[in-house]
């Protein structure tokens, strides 16, 4: 098993990415003059699957591969200003992450991260040991030795509290029997009736007595989950339910799961989940369906225990899906559902489940943007206000990767009449345009060259700018009170926008006072 599991996902993952930004730059028109991006990218996808492929449990660092990869992102930023145009490669973040996760933090944040890769490598065992049994070359063999693998599972990490049936029916005290079922969990104390009474022979178990109904299978195809899912409404129902544990009132009665070793895509087995629902066949809901290779699967059904997330989940069709590192963490809340049914029925204290789960929340919670996100070329957020009542606008363009350029906003500050149309070139009627085609009117200004002197703002401002002999660039200067433009020979003796504090006392002189300003753009005030 990988020594860090997350590390161990994230280079695989790094791996692909490098891919797909080379496929990015092949798709380009210009792709025959920017070999030497895709040379170095072929180079530094070589080295990380050389190191996966070697071993991960060996590697200390990645230090190397996250330069190189730095050392891209520069060539890639100097071959765009030569071309002047954007060629947006970004490889570093995810091996800064990748050197990160071979460090876990102590406290918490660390415990967490140890807990999410326990959990993986189990589910990688697991995954192993049934991949293992395909050299059983009769299908029954390979179902027995399944059930087999999941019964050995369950029995060490339940615990002597537990019994877990190979095979069996459950039965109600009228008479009426499931179809048959892979496993059965119960308490260990539970009355159970073996016909012929051999070791191992079909049980028939009642129904109250039982904690959780469990169909196994190799392999999970959306028509298997199909005709596992219609099995289960064959459990019989437990009607003194409320009436013996009033305080599991409107949980289901038993736990059901559907659990395999490899399966077809999450969002194949999620759209079957789905027609499933939208079909009617909803009386008996699995919590989990876990697909070892895969992930698992819960809707907004779950009870307690379960993921307290994502919490606007709440019908039998809400489904969510969680693949990845965070795959093993099934494991863990089947477990967790389990034990945690088995203290409330017996009356046994339930903090202990409770802060399992809340550990087992923790570590399925993603980190805010994914893991191959780069700072950049982020546009996110950055629609905020320069001084006064000009703002950057919500348009974006890059003349090349170390050249961002914004539209700007001139608001009112009467929110009434708030301007929704950013800043245009000289002589554009804003009433002619519409949203497809105003970005082709707008006027740029590099994002983040401004200087606020008094109640003066300057921007730079960039003309012609996809034109790498062709472009001017300017400074401009506002009144941050009025959002008039300023103009004159003062403006134009200025070729920086530090330079803007040179003429702020004259520049302020000749306008005319904020109270006036304010009367006249809000009269009501």
């Amino acid at each position: 098993m990988p020594r860090f599991p997350e590390a161990h996902a994230l280079m695989e993952q790094a791996l692909r990415h490098v891919l797909a930004e080379q496929q990015k730059i092949l798709k380009r028109p210009d792709s025959n003059e920017l070999i030497p991006v895709l040379s170095s990218l072929c180079g530094l996808a070589i080295k990380t699957g050389t190191m996966l492929a070697d071993g991960f449990n060996r590697v200390n660092s990645t230090s190397h591969l996250t330069r190189e990869a730095r050392e891209i992102e520069t060539i890639v930023d100097d071959l765009s200003e030569s071309l002047w145009r954007p060629i947006q490669v970004s490889v570093s973040s995810i091996y800064e992450r990748i050197e990160k996760s071979l460090k876990p933090k102590p406290g918490e944040h660390g415990f967490v991260a140890e807990v999410r890769s326990h959990y993986h490598n189990i589910r990688l065992r697991l995954l192993e040991q049934m991949l293992g049994a395909r050299m059983l070359a009769l299908s029954s063999d390979l179902g027995n030795e399944t059930e087999r693998i999941w019964q050995q599972f369950l029995e060490q990490h339940l615990g002597p509290m537990f019994r877990v049936l190979r095979g069996g029916y459950i039965c109600d005290h009228q008479g009426n029997k499931s179809c048959q079922v892979d496993l059965i969990v119960v308490p260990a104390f539970a009355q159970v009736f073996v016909p012929g009474d051999s070791k191992g022979g079909k049980a028939h178990v009642l129904v109250d007595q039982v904690i959780s109904a469990i169909m196994v299978t190799s392999n999970l195809t959306t028509e298997k989950l199909k005709s596992d899912w219609r099995k289960l409404q064959s459990l019989p129902r437990f009607p003194d339910q409320d009436k013996d544990y009033p305080h599991l009132k409107g949980h289901p009665w038993p736990f059901c799961y559907i659990l395999a070793a490899q399966s077809d895509s999450a969002e194949d087995l999620k759209e079957a989940w789905c027609e499933l629902c939208r079909g009617g066949v909803t009386a008996v809901v699995p919590q989990f369906v876990i697909a070892l290779d895969t992930g698992f699967m819960f809707c907004g059904l779950r009870k307690w225990p379960a993921p307290r997330f994502p919490g606007n989940y709440v019908e039998a069709d809400d489904v969510h899906t969680e693949t990845g590192i965070r795959s093993g963490l099934g494991l863990a809340w089947l477990i967790a559902q389990n034990q945690g049914r088995l203290a409330a029925i017996q009356g046994q204290a339930l903090g202990h489940i409770n802060r399992f789960a809340r550990l087992l929340d923790r570590a399925s919670m993603h980190e805010s943007v994914p893991a191959t996100y780069s700072p950049r070329f982020n546009t996110f957020f950055k629609m905020v206000p320069i001084a006064g009542i000009i703002e950057w606008g919500s348009a974006v363009c890059w003349a090349h990767n170390r050249l961002e350029l914004w539209s700007v906003v001139r608001k009112k500050s009467d929110t009434k009449t708030r301007w929704d149309i950013e800043l245009l070139k000289p002589g554009v009627d804003p009433a002619t345009l519409d949203h497809r085609s105003y970005t082709k009117f707008l006027r740029w200004f590099r994002y983040g060259a401004t200087v606020h002197a008094g109640r003066l703002v300057a921007i730079e401002e960039w003309i012609n700018h996809g034109s790498k002999t062709g472009h001017k660039r300017r400074i401009v200067v506002f009144d941050t009170i009025s959002g008039e433009e300023i103009t004159g020979p003062l403006v134009d003796g200025l070729t920086a926008v530090s330079e803007v504090t040179r003429i702020q006392a004259s520049v302020e002189a000749s306008l005319p006072s904020a109270d006036r300003i304010v009367c006249k753009v809000n009269p009501a005030s």
